[in-house]
């Protein structure tokens, strides 16, 4: 039997702390190898058909600057970002301003928070893949991930592979409130959990392009009172606002 595949990429935006409006993770989903390499072959297409405009050097070559949402223009960024919101779009926004002072004062808690809500949004999208029966709860699966690693070194994470597993496969029990937080999995399941390079991760800089284009638009809806973020629709697929 064929083994399913999930790839889910993420990088962030904003950071957790009362200086800053909304921290936010910007992700895209690939249910196949096939689909992640074709999205990489097209992306780096449209890469280096851009890339030489952000050259500092009189010719285009290796010294080239990585294309990330803080330096790329406009219209070159709806270009991507109109390629990129053909695949599976997932976004998680965190509301600063409701987050209690306790854990935006203290770095372990703030790290243990973030840990807690990148678990929530992959949890999240998977059990929406499943409802849109584009996964199989009972067949084998395996999940990958790819983080920016500079978003670790800012934020940390505490165990995130290994809470991912527990919740995803055997669920949660909260014997504080008598609580049971059923698995969504059934069958076997693994997960790889890589902390990526982005100037050498096509995905990881589709992330990056995408958590600033959804930090943008959460900032565009929390001015306008628009608590359901509705700003978001016109190209994320799943969507996760805490608290």
């Amino acid at each position: 039997m064929k083994q399913q595949e999930i790839y889910i990429n993420l990088d962030d935006s904003g950071k957790l702390t009362n200086k800053e409006i909304v921290c936010v993770y910007g992700g895209i989903i690939f249910l196949s190898k096939k689909d992640k390499d074709k999205f990489i072959t097209q992306y780096r297409s449209i890469i280096n058909d851009i890339k030489c405009k952000y050259c500092h050097a009189n010719i285009c070559n290796q010294t080239c600057p990585e294309i990330k949402n803080t330096n790329i223009k406009a219209s070159d960024k709806r270009r991507i970002m109109n390629y990129i919101k053909k695949y599976y779009v997932i976004a998680l926004v965190i509301k600063n301003k409701e987050i209690y002072e306790h854990i935006l004062n203290n770095k372990g808690a703030k790290g243990r928070f973030i840990d807690y809500a990148i678990r929530r949004v992959i949890k999240e999208s998977i059990k929406s893949l499943i409802k849109k029966k584009r996964v199989d709860a009972s067949k084998s699966l395996k999940l990958i991930i790819n983080i920016d690693e500079q978003s670790t070194k800012n934020n940390g994470y505490y165990n995130l592979k290994d809470g991912l597993f527990e919740e995803l496969k055997h669920g949660i029990a909260n014997y504080n409130y008598g609580h049971i937080i059923t698995p969504i999995l059934h069958g076997d399941f693994t997960i790889s959990l890589n902390y990526q390079n982005s100037s050498k991760s096509y995905v990881v800089q589709a992330a990056d392009l995408l958590a600033g284009t959804i930090r943008r638009k959460s900032l565009e809806d929390i001015n306008t009172a628009d608590e359901s973020f509705s700003n978001l629709g016109d190209f994320v697929d799943f969507k996760i606002i805490l608290p």
